[in-house]
C-alpha cells in the first residue's frame, strides 16, 4: 500500500514538473476563454406549511369524544373533538333560570315604582295645598326613592346574570373542537376520558394547500439575492422560479443572517413539510476564466489539465471554481487565457507513457 503511494506521488511529481516535445498534432484542444456567467451561490431550504397550529382548549372538561386521527385529512370546520358539556350546560340553564326571574321581578318593582311616583306626586300636591301633613309628604317620596333604588339593584343583578348567560354560552361552544382550515392531521395530545384544562393542547395539524420554503442568506449577500433571479430545486428533482420572495427584517444576532421565504405553487406533488430542497440564486454577470468540464482530470484531490501548445504537452493543476450547467468549469488559478488545453485528456496518456520510456 506504502509502495503504491510512493510510486503515484512520484508519478504526480513526474507530470507536474515534465515538459517535453511529442507528435501530438491530432489531440483534440480548446482554449481557455473568459465567458459570462452570472455568478451563484446555493443554499439549504427546508419546506414548510404556510398554516400549521396546535389547537388547545378553552376549558375545564373531561374529552368524551375525538373524531379524527393522526395522517387522517380534515375539511375546515370539521368537528374534530368533543368535550363533556353537561357540567356548562346545568351551569347556562341555571343562569337563563335567574335570568328570567329576575327580568320578572325587574317589571314588578318597575310597576310598583310607576305607582310610587303617582303616590308621591299626589301627596305633593295635596302638601302644596296644606290638606296633607309633612310626614305623609316624607313617606311618599321614601317609598318612591325606595321603590327606585330596588329597580337599579334589579338592573345591574340583570346585567350580571346576562353575562353569567353570555359565558356559558361562550364555554359551551368551546366544548367542540373544530378545524380552523382543510389539513392533515399530525399530532394527538389527548385521549378519549382525559380531562383537559383551559391551555392545554389537543391536537396539531396543517394545511398541505400553502407550502413554501425557507433558507437563511447572509447579510453581505442580503441585497443580491433579494434583487437577483431564484431557483428551487425540489426532491423529485423539478426545478421552480419566479416564486414570490419575502423577507423577515430580522437578523440573528449571532450568524447575521436572514430569513427568506419562498412561496410554492399549489398542489405539489410529493412534497411535504420538512422536506430539503437548494435554493440556486443567479447574481449579477461576471467575466470569468472557464473551461471544458471534459478536459479536468481529477485524481486524490488533484485537479489538473493537459496543455498542449503545437507538440509540447504539459499537466499543469490548476484550482477550479463553480461548474456551470453549459459544460463549461470556472479555473481560479493554473492556467491562462488563450492556452489551449486537451478536451480528452486519456488520449494524452500515451504521449506521456512515450515520454517516460524515452527519460
Amino acid at each position: 500500500m506504502e509502495q503504491s503511494l510512493l510510486r503515484w506521488i512520484a508519478f504526480i511529481t513526474l507530470l507536474l514538473s515534465a515538459s517535453f516535445t511529442v507528435n501530438a498534432e491530432g489531440l483534440p484542444h480548446t482554449e481557455a476563454v473568459y465567458k459570462n456567467y452570472a455568478r451563484q451561490w446555493t443554499y439549504d431550504g427546508n419546506v414548510e406549511a404556510v398554516n400549521q397550529a396546535t389547537v388547545s382548549s378553552h376549558v375545564s372538561a373531561q374529552v368524551a369524544e375525538i373524531f379524527y386521527d393522526v395522517n387522517d385529512r380534515v375539511e375546515k370546520g370539521a368537528l374534530i373533538l368533543r368535550f363533556n358539556d353537561e357540567e356548562i350546560k346545568t351551569r347556562l340553564w341555571q343562569a337563563e333560570a335567574n335570568l328570567l326571574a329576575e327580568q320578572a321581578q325587574l317589571k314588578e318593582v318597575q310597576a310598583r315604582y310607576k305607582e310610587a311616583a303617582a303616590e308621591a306626586k299626589r301627596i305633593s300636591d295635596l302638601y302644596q295645598r296644606k290638606q296633607v301633613t309633612r310626614s305623609a309628604l316624607d313617606k311618599a317620596v321614601a317609598d318612591k326613592s325606595a321603590t327606585a333604588a330596588r329597580v337599579n339593584v334589579l338592573n345591574a343583578q340583570i346585567k350580571a346574570r346576562q353575562a353569567e348567560v353570555k359565558q356559558a354560552k361562550v364555554e359551551l361552544s368551546y366544548t367542540e373542537v373544530r378545524a380552523p382550515y382543510a389539513g392533515v392531521m399530525t399530532k394527538r395530545w389527548i385521549e378519549v376520558g382525559e380531562m383537559a384544562t383551559p391551555g392545554q393542547r389537543l391536537m396539531s395539524g396543517l394545511s398541505l394547500d400553502d407550502l413554501r420554503v425557507v433558507f437563511s442568506v447572509p447579510q453581505k449577500q442580503l441585497n443580491e439575492v433579494m434583487a437577483a433571479k431564484l431557483d428551487v430545486i425540489l426532491p423529485s428533482g423539478k426545478h421552480l422560479s419566479h416564486l414570490k420572495k419575502t423577507l423577515i427584517p430580522a437578523a440573528d444576532r449571532l450568524s447575521h443572517s436572514f430569513i427568506i421565504r419562498l412561496d410554492l405553487p399549489q398542489k405539489l406533488d410529493a412534497v411535504y413539510p420538512g422536506m430539503t430542497t437548494k435554493v440556486t440564486v443567479f447574481g449579477r454577470e461576471q467575466s470569468l476564466l472557464v473551461i471544458p468540464k471534459q478536459a479536468l482530470v481529477s485524481r486524490a484531490e488533484v485537479d489538473g489539465v493537459y496543455i498542449f501548445n503545437q507538440e509540447n504537452v504539459q499537466f499543469r493543476q490548476v484550482r477550479i471554481g463553480e461548474e456551470f450547467d453549459d459544460g463549461w468549469v470556472e479555473v481560479l488559478s493554473g492556467i491562462d487565457a488563450g492556452e489551449q488545453v486537451i478536451t480528452e485528456p486519456d488520449r494524452a496518456l500515451p504521449y506521456l507513457k512515450k515520454q517516460h520510456d524515452a527519460s
